[in-house]
């Protein structure tokens, strides 16, 4: 399934806070991204309906297989770009 780059930062920043916090909630999202809460959750609920993400009754956000998947793919992708755009100066 194709994903727009938007949705592609989404899962990126949710799989980073993930490393670091115990669980990852739409307000961490919004304060890490600078956005507003209204467009997190719109975000967030198409990310849902993509399968790509799962919140549960307390508001806790956890990436699906396939979600996970994607997030660690542009992830990497951006580490590597960033370390080459580095070495070139």
């Amino acid at each position: 399934m194709a994903l727009h780059e938007s949705a592609e930062m989404y899962l990126e920043t949710i799989y980073q806070l993930s490393q670091k916090l115990p669980s990852v909630r739409s307000i961490d999202i919004a304060e890490h991204m600078s956005y507003s809460k209204p467009s997190i959750s719109r975000a967030l609920g198409l990310l849902k309906q993509d399968g790509m993400i799962e919140v549960d009754a307390q508001g806790h956000i956890t990436l699906t297989a396939e979600g996970e998947a994607r997030a660690k793919s542009v992830y990497l992708r951006h580490k590597t770009l960033t370390a080459f755009f580095m070495s070139i100066g």
